[in-house]
């Protein structure tokens, strides 16, 4: 039997995740089924528990291959003192919807599931866990250019994280309601309406 190589079970993991998020976003995180995704892919059931044994696991791995590598790319340009204004960093991080595919509205029902999950919610709360720390990594060396000390660019740094969390859960819930949005167009919009 020859060998599963890895960029083969990456590959195969891609496939099922993408006929995942088809079928969810189609019948909604809670009516989709194993069985759906089966049908969507093509492939067996076993195929599908080879890699996968639940919708936490799935919907960990979609997070994980659409939205922490954004966040991982935006980690490491605060690690290495990359000064990137709270506006870059905030259309980085929502770039994740133009340039994959990712649903806003998908994301809404994770969370709105992740209410009944607790495997999902545990997933949910470690995606946040993460969005936090790397929003803050990708801030802090902007705020250390626009304050006199360390404390004060931590203080700095906390308040503007938490508040591009808000954005972007806003920008999220938004375009999930009324249809897609640009981000840039949502950002600068923002920004202009906050300036009065």
């Amino acid at each position: 039997m020859p060998r599963v190589t890895k960029e083969y079970r990456e590959a195969r993991r891609d496939e099922i995740a993408l006929a995942a998020v088809r079928c969810l976003e189609r019948k909604g995180v809670r009516e989709t089924s194993i069985a759906d995704i089966v049908a969507e892919s093509g492939l067996s059931t076993g195929a599908i528990y080879s890699h996968f044994t639940n919708k936490a696991e799935l919907a960990r791995y979609i997070v994980g291959r659409y939205l922490i590598i954004r966040l991982d790319e935006l980690e490491a340009d605060g690690l290495a003192g990359v000064v990137v204004p709270p506006r870059g960093t905030l259309r980085a991080m929502l770039g994740v919807f133009t340039t994959t595919g990712l649903s806003p509205a998908l994301v809404v029902q994770f969370w709105g599931e992740a209410m009944v999950d607790v495997e999902l919610k545990a997933e949910m709360t470690r995606t946040a866990a993460k969005l936090g720390h790397a929003l803050s990594t990708a801030v802090l060396p902007w705020a250390r250019a626009r304050t006199a000390s360390e404390a004060e660019a931590v203080e700095l740094t906390r308040l503007t994280a938490r508040t591009l969390v808000a954005l972007a859960q806003g920008y999220i819930a938004n375009a999930a309601v009324f249809g897609p949005r640009d981000p840039t167009e949502y950002i600068e919009s923002a920004a202009s309406t906050l300036s009065y």
